[in-house]
C-alpha cells in the first residue's frame, strides 16, 4: 500500500529546495555595510518555513539545524550583532549544509559523517560570535545543490577490452577521470565473468553500468574512454532532458541504486497479467481475449471524457482569452463613439453576442486551472495530530467546504500561510489540558478549516476555540518594538494585524513551533502577493478566526477605472466599498494638512491621489466643491481616494509591471483599456502604506 504522506514530502522537498536556493540568492546580494532589513525579513522566512515543515514531515535533523541557524539570525534581525563578511560566509556555508540534509533525508539516509562533522564546526563557530577568519569546514564554498530537480548527463555501457590488461591499461583512472566531470554511479556486469575452467588471467572480461550527471558534454564524456573504446563496447545514453516523463527503468537506477543489468532482465522476463493467468491455469484464453476488448471499450469512453492537456498550453489559452477581452473592449469603445452609420445597431448586437460569448469562455478556461481546496486541507489532520502529542494538548480539527474551487497557482502559494495559521492556531491559540479545565472549556480544543465562495472572492478560514489574542500584550510589544507610538490608541482591527508585522511575537519562549514571528510576516506576504487580504476576528476567551479573501483569479480582475488628473487609474472592485461626492465643507483637517470626513458617525482619512502620486495638476477641474470620493478598504483600515472622474467598471487583463519595468510602490499592475492606452492597477493597501509613511515624515 502506497504512503499517502509521500505526495507531501515531496512537495516539501521541492518548496524547501527553492527556500534554500532563495536564502542563498539573497545572502549573496547582500551588502555587510548596509544590510537591508527586508533582505533579513526575506532569510528568516525561508528558514522558518523549512524549520516548522521539516518538523511536520517527520526530519528532526532537518528542523533542529534550521533552528540553530534561525538562533544565530536572531541578535542580527535585532542589531546586536552586526552582520560581518565572515558570518556571510558561514550563513552561506549553512545554506550549502541545508541542501545537504534536504538532499539526503530525500534519499532516506543521514546526513554524511564529513557533513555531520562541517554543522558541528560551522554551529560552533556561529555560536561563539567571533568575527575574525573562520576554521576551514570540510563544506567550503557553494557546492552545487543536490540534485533535486531534473538532472543532466548520461547512462553507459562500457565492456573494457579483451587485452586491457596485457596492454597495462588502467581501468581505474577511467573512473576517476569520470568522477572529477559529476557524480558517477557504477554497477559491475558479474555475468560477463567465465567459469573458473575457462578463465585466463591474462584476459579482461569487466563490464560495468554506469550513471554519470554531469553538465560535460558528449565530447568531454568519449574523451575519457579515447584509448578503450573499440567498436559497440561503449555506448553513452543522455539522461532523459528536464521536462519529459523518465523511464521506470531509469528512475530505479537514479533513486533506487538498482542496476541497469537487472532492469534490463526485468524488462525482459515481463508478461501480460492475462498470459500469466493463462499459464497458471485460472483463466481460458478466450475469456482474456473477452476482458481485453471490454477494457479497450472502458478506455475509449474514458479518453472520450477525459482529456490531459500540458500547463504550458493552459498557460498560452489564459493568455489568448485575456487578449480577447481586450479586443473585446476595443471593439465596445469603437462602437461608443460611432454616432452614424447604418450597421450601428447590428454592431451593438454582435458587441453584445461577443460579451455574452467572452464571458463563457473566460469562466471555462478559467475552470480548466480550477482545483480543489482539499489538496491544501488534507495535509493538516496529520500536522495537527503531531503538534498536539508534541505539545501535550488534545486537539480536534474539521473541515468544510474542501470541494471548493481555486486556481492552481493560488493552491501552490497557499500551502506556506496555511501552514503557519495552523501552527499558530495550535501553539499559541488552543491552551493547554489545564487552562481550559480552569476555564469551564472541554479539554479538548478544536481548530476549523473553512472554505466558501461569497462575492466573487474565495474565502478561507482558519479557527479556533482557544485563549483569543490579548489586545493588552499586543499594544505593549507593539511599543516596545517601536510600531506604535507610547499613548496609541488603535482599534481592535489595527491591533490585531499587527501580528502579521516581520518579527513581532508575543510568545514566551522559542521553540520548534512558536517560531520568532517570521510565520506570520510569510502569511501576510503570500497573500498579498495573491492579491488577497486578511481580516481577523478575536475574541479574548474565546478564540480567534483569520480569515483570507482571494479573488477566483491572477489573470483576470474586476476593477472600477477612475481618472486622475489625464492619468487613468484602476481599482480593483474587492477593495472598493462605495463611491460618493462630498460637500467640501465636510472635509476637515487635522494634524497640521491631514484631512478627514465624517461619513455616517466615523471618521475616515481622505487621500489626495494627485498629490500622493505627484501627478500633473494640468488634467484636473473643477468639481465645484464637490470633491469626488471612492471609499476603499485594505487590512482593515479606510480611506476615502479623491479623484477626478470615474469612468466606469470593466475586467481588466493583468500585466505584470516589475516584469517588464520594476516594482512602483502603490502599484500592483498595469492593464491596457478599450481605447489602447495603458492604466496602471492601484496597490490600495501599498497607497495606504505611502500615506501613512508621508504623514509620519511630516510630522
Amino acid at each position: 500500500m502506497s504512503d499517502p504522506m509521500e505526495q507531501f514530502r515531496n512537495a516539501f522537498f521541492e518548496e524547501a529546495t527553492e527556500l534554500a536556493d532563495g536564502m542563498e540568492a539573497t545572502l549573496l546580494a547582500l551588502d555587510v555595510q548596509a544590510v537591508e532589513a527586508e533582505d533579513l525579513h526575506t532569510i528568516f522566512r525561508a528558514a522558518h518555513s523549512i524549520k516548522g515543515n521539516a518538523g511536520t514531515f517527520g526530519f528532526p535533523a532537518i528542523a533542529a539545524f534550521t533552528h540553530q541557524v534561525e538562533s544565530v539570525l536572531d541578535p542580527v534581525r535585532q542589531g546586536i550583532r552586526p552582520m560581518t563578511p565572515d558570518l556571510l560566509e558561514h550563513l552561506l556555508q549553512a545554506v550549502d549544509l541545508i541542501r545537504s540534509h534536504l538532499h539526503h533525508a530525500r534519499q532516506g539516509g543521514p546526513l554524511p559523517p564529513k557533513d555531520q562533522q562541517a554543522q558541528e564546526l560551522l554551529v560552533a563557530w556561529l555560536q561563539t560570535g567571533e568575527s575574525g577568519p573562520a576554521p576551514h569546514l570540510p563544506v567550503a564554498g557553494r557546492a552545487p545543490a543536490p540534485p533535486s530537480a531534473p538532472t543532466t548527463g548520461f547512462t553507459l555501457r562500457f565492456e573494457a577490452p579483451r587485452d586491457a590488461f596485457r596492454r597495462g591499461v588502467n581501468l581505474e583512472r577511467i573512473f576517476r577521470d569520470l568522477g572529477k566531470l559529476g557524480t558517477l554511479q557504477a554497477w559491475p556486469d558479474a555475468a560477463r565473468l567465465p567459469g573458473l575452467e575457462g578463465m585466463d588471467p591474462e584476459d579482461c572480461h569487466l563490464a560495468w553500468d554506469l550513471r554519470l550527471e554531469t553538465a560535460a558534454s558528449r565530447a568531454e564524456v568519449e574523451e575519457v574512454f579515447e584509448f578503450v573504446a573499440e567498436g559497440d563496447n561503449l555506448q553513452i545514453t543522455p539522461l532523459t532532458p528536464a521536462g519529459q516523463v523518465p523511464p521506470l527503468g531509469e528512475i530505479l537506477e537514479g533513486e533506487a541504486g538498482v542496476s541497469p543489468a537487472d532492469v534490463r532482465e526485468a524488462l525482459a522476463q515481463q508478461k501480460p497479467l492475462g498470459e500469466l493467468l493463462v499459464e497458471a491455469g485460472k483463466v481460458q484464453p478466450e475469456a482474456v481475449s473477452r476482458a481485453l476488448d471490454q477494457q479497450q471499450k472502458k478506455r475509449s469512453q474514458a479518453e472520450a471524457a477525459t482529456l490531459r492537456v500540458s500547463t504550458e498550453k493552459i498557460d498560452r489559452l489564459v493568455n489568448l482569452v485575456g487578449e480577447l477581452v481586450i479586443t473585446q473592449a476595443m471593439l465596445a469603445e469603437a462602437a461608443q463613439q460611432a454616432t452614424s452609420g447604418t450597421g450601428e445597431e447590428r454592431m451593438a448586437s454582435a458587441l453584445l453576442q461577443l460579451d455574452r460569448q467572452t464571458r463563457e469562455l473566460q469562466e471555462r478556461v478559467m475552470g480548466i486551472r480550477m482545483v480543489p481546496v482539499e489538496m491544501v486541507f488534507s495535509r493538516f489532520p496529520r500536522m495537527v495530530h503531531e503538534l498536539g502529542k508534541q505539545l501535550g494538548k488534545d486537539l480536534e480539527l474539521t473541515m468544510e467546504g474542501q470541494a471548493t474551487e481555486l486556481d492552481k497557482t493560488f493552491i501552490e502559494m497557499l500551502v506556506d500561510p496555511m501552514t503557519h495559521l495552523v501552527r499558530n492556531a495550535v501553539d499559541h491559540g488552543i491552551e493547554t489540558r489545564e487552562e481550559r479545565t480552569r476555564t469551564g472549556k472541554p479539554t479538548t480544543g478544536v481548530i476549523a478549516l473553512r472554505a466558501y465562495s461569497r462575492g466573487g472572492h474565495i474565502h478561507i478560514e482558519v479557527k479556533d476555540d482557544g485563549r483569543g489574542l490579548d489586545p493588552e500584550r499586543i499594544l505593549r510589544k507593539a511599543i516596545e518594538r517601536g510600531l506604535l507610538p507610547p499613548g496609541a490608541h488603535p482599534s481592535d482591527e489595527e491591533l490585531n494585524l499587527l501580528i502579521f508585522e516581520p518579527g513581532f511575537s508575543t510568545a514566551e519562549q522559542v521553540s520548534d513551533v512558536s517560531g520568532r514571528g517570521v510565520g506570520m510576516d510569510v502569511v501576510r506576504q503570500n497573500i498579498r502577493t495573491l492579491g488577497g487580504r486578511i481580516e481577523v476576528d478575536s475574541r479574548p476567551g474565546q478564540g480567534s478566526t483569520i480569515r483570507l479573501i482571494l479573488p477566483l483569479t491572477l489573470a483576470i480582475l474586476d476593477g472600477l477605472t477612475v481618472r486622475v488628473g489625464e492619468e487613468t487609474f484602476v481599482f480593483p472592485l474587492a477593495s472598493v466599498l462605495e463611491s460618493f461626492q462630498s460637500r467640501q465643507e465636510d472635509i476637515r483637517t487635522v494634524k497640521g494638512d491631514r484631512e478627514v470626513i465624517n461619513l455616517r458617525g466615523e471618521f475616515i482619512p481622505v487621500i489626495r491621489l494627485q498629490r500622493l502620486l505627484d501627478l500633473d495638476a494640468a488634467g484636473s477641474q473643477d468639481s465645484g466643491g464637490r470633491p469626488l470620493l471612492v471609499l476603499v478598504e485594505a487590512e482593515g483600515r479606510r480611506a476615502a481616494m479623491s479623484v477626478d472622474e470615474l469612468l466606469g467598471q470593466q475586467q481588466v487583463v493583468i500585466k505584470s509591471l516589475e516584469t517588464h519595468y520594476r516594482r512602483v510602490e502603490g502599484i500592483s499592475g498595469a492593464t491596457i483599456l478599450g481605447d489602447g492606452r495603458v492604466a496602471l492597477i492601484l496597490d490600495v493597501t501599498g497607497l495606504l502604506r505611502m500615506e501613512t509613511g508621508a504623514v509620519v515624515a511630516q510630522a
